[in-house]
């Protein structure tokens, strides 16, 4: 993999040729946090080492999405594919591969057009972070990202060292900048950063990731599931910043005069009440305690020999956004002491 540095004149530049070029998706500042906005001029871009509270799976997987178009009265439908070419900025290594995951995911059996259409069109570029206090990506192999961009940038004191991931990306960054081979002082800065992140941590599992679904396979009649579904709101928040979910439910609007219909996918959640719920009114997890436990198999057990991985990244969102203080690295602790005892 090759690696460049740019200054800070040739990163300026870079990011107007980028700009000019495609829509680009970065990060800014917005009330003191992180967040992913259209990039309309290069100062507003802030390659935060911060996390973002919201992932940025929304350019991939949009929230709501149009998928056909339907003529009711001669009976025909149309596909619909919104695709253009983007480019996405700001991936920590969690996102990065989180957006792994969700390839996976998405082509799997006969694939997601949708997904796959627009994916083909992003350019993903990703940069270095810091952990807050509810990172704990170092405990599942995430902290790094050797692959899955096209791009990665590291700030060092006089500019970027740039890693190359894809042809796509060696083509966009000579194209729109000069960029020279990267010294040994710049990989030098790169490596004290990565010391520096890994000291950082706050918090981290206390079992190896491939221990994980065995540990969760044994938690099904744990009491920790009743103690936290007595305290949780069902409100959804730790499926809809979750990097990595990918439910969705599927919905038709019909025009008043019953000429045209359109059917679009939503965001869905298995933390909502609805979620199982199926005709007659039967839920499958009627319980908020069966709905926490099934997202957490979800993330630790139930998906990673059909995908090859754990679905959880190690991010902290969830953490973050829940209303009532449910921390996924203490939940899964819990059942770790209790595993090993």
């Amino acid at each position: 993999m090759a690696s460049y540095f740019v200054d800070k004149k040739g990163f300026l530049a870079f990011l107007k040729g980028v700009i000019k070029k495609y829509p680009l998706y970065g990060t800014v500042e917005r009330d003191g946090f992180p967040v992913f906005k259209k990039i309309e001029e290069p100062e507003e871009l802030v390659l935060s080492a911060k996390p973002t509270h919201l992932s940025p799976k929304e350019f991939l997987f949009p929230p709501r999405e149009l998928l056909l178009r339907f003529n009711l009265e001669d009976g025909k439908a149309e596909p619909v594919v919104e695709a253009r070419e983007q480019v996405i900025m700001g991936l920590h290594p969690c996102d990065i591969h989180a957006i792994g995951l969700l390839d996976r995911v998405f082509s799997h059996g006969r694939g997601d057009v949708n997904y796959l259409e627009r994916r083909k069109k992003t350019i993903l570029i990703g940069t270095e972070c810091l952990p807050d206090e509810f990172c704990f990506c170092q405990s599942l192999g995430t902290m790094d990202a050797d692959e899955g961009f096209d791009l990665f940038f590291h700030e060092l004191k006089r500019g970027y060292l740039v890693r190359v991931g894809t042809e796509k990306g060696r083509r966009l960054l000579k194209r729109y900048t000069k960029p020279e081979k990267a010294a040994k002082k710049h990989l030098e800065e790169v490596k004290a950063h990565r010391e520096k992140k890994l000291k950082g941590f706050t918090r981290c599992l206390d079992a190896r990731k491939e221990e994980l679904p065995l540990v969760y396979a044994g938690s099904y009649e744990h009491p920790l599931w009743e103690r936290i579904g007595s305290i949780c709101y069902g409100c959804g928040s730790c499926n809809h910043v979750c990097p990595t979910c990918y439910c969705f439910d599927v919905r038709d609007d019909v025009t008043l005069d019953l000429k045209e219909a359109r059917r679009y996918r939503v965001w869905d959640g298995c933390t909502l009440e609805d979620f199982a719920k199926v005709a007659g009114g039967h839920n499958f997890r009627k319980d908020r305690s069966e709905r926490l436990r099934h997202r957490f198999n979800r993330k630790f057990r139930y998906l990673a020999d059909r995908f090859d991985g754990l679905f959880c990244v190690g991010c902290g969102r969830c953490s973050r956004a829940c209303l009532v203080g449910i921390n996924i690295t203490d939940v899964t602790n819990e059942l770790i002491k209790d595993a090993k005892s």
